[in-house]
């Protein structure tokens, strides 16, 4: 509801802003450091490592949270699964937890927002676009997707956050230093 309300604009204020894209990958990954570090240190309501509560224990006001976070990747350069994973985090769930419910929100909010696309550009991208090609980069994209999802799980459980974040830093420096 409101990527629709803001998409417009947001498109008009960042979309083409290779400076915004840079300064999201850097504000993530304090983020994701900071994040990290709490559930590290064990502080009061700090997220175990391993096992903790399950996907079923979510409540909708958690789950509502969550989706929340998720609204902040509608600034270009953020990533809609870190978003999740933290948001995850911050409502008690382990790292695996917070993957496995990233990927599950993902396929629901990218499927959703991919039928908008085609609803309101859909004569477009079909002039554009053969079908048979989109339905293999489709399955092709769900197998591969499968795949990465289950190693990002197992790393994620094991690893947390860190090394994603210090890659989103040295990605944002590659960026500013093309942009400059």
């Amino acid at each position: 509801m409101i990527g629709l309300l803001l998409d417009d604009w947001i498109e008009a204020k960042l979309g083409n802003n290779i400076h915004a894209v840079a300064g999201a990958l850097i504000v993530g990954a304090i983020v994701m450091l900071a994040v990290e570090r709490w559930r590290k240190n064990g502080n009061r309501g700090a997220i175990p490592t391993g096992e903790g509560p399950g996907l079923d224990d979510l409540t909708i006001g958690k789950s509502v949270m969550i989706g929340f976070f998720q609204c902040f990747a509608m600034w270009p350069g953020t990533s809609r699964s870190m978003t999740t994973i933290i948001g995850g985090y911050l409502v008690g769930l382990s790292p695996a937890h917070a993957a496995q419910f990233s990927f599950l929100l993902g396929l629901i909010t990218l499927t959703a927002a991919s039928g908008y696309k085609l609803v309101s550009d859909g004569g477009n991208m079909l002039a554009a676009l053969q079908v048979g090609p989109v339905i293999l980069g489709c399955v092709v994209a769900f197998v591969s997707a499968a795949l990465a999802v289950k190693w990002f799980v197992g790393y994620l459980g094991r690893h947390g956050l860190s090394l994603f974040a210090w890659y989103r830093i040295a990605l944002a420096i590659a960026v500013f230093a093309i942009a400059a």
